[in-house]
């Protein structure tokens, strides 16, 4: 398997339109910056790519230089970081989402309305993110 990191490094033309679905824009300070001078952070440590129903827009975020150097230096924890990935706009991450190949699951209610069989299936699916993201 290829690191995310090596993966965007080998295939420019996504990480670009990475950096535009933001809309050329920082998503920690909000500017506006040339596409150029923005960066793409990973969050954690670099995922493997090709692995099945994995949702690398979770993963990374774009940020300017200024903040990436921050983020990078361990100024911003690793929570705040994937607190900013939560708030994205549904417009941005499905522009993300698109670049990188990933369609979310269907999601199939189970037959009866208990809240403890919804609750476990939920858990169980490893699907929090879909309750509290929409998706």
């Amino acid at each position: 398997m290829v690191r995310f990191a090596e993966y965007l490094n080998e295939h420019p033309e996504k990480a670009r339109r990475l950096k535009q679905a933001t809309g050329g824009r920082c998503e920690n300070c909000s500017n506006p910056f040339p596409p150029a001078v923005l960066e793409i952070h990973l969050i954690g440590k670099s995922p493997e790519t090709g692995v099945a129903g994995q949702d690398l827009q979770k993963r990374l975020l774009v940020l300017c230089r200024v903040c990436c150097d921050s983020f990078r230096s361990g100024q911003v924890g690793e929570s705040l970081q994937r607190e900013l990935v939560r708030h994205r706009s549904r417009e941005v991450r499905n522009r993300m989402r698109e670049n990188l190949g990933y369609r979310p699951r269907d999601y199939i209610p189970p037959d009866t309305p208990d809240p403890e069989v919804v609750f476990r299936e939920i858990f169980d699916g490893g699907a929090p993110d879909l309750c509290l993201n929409g998706g």
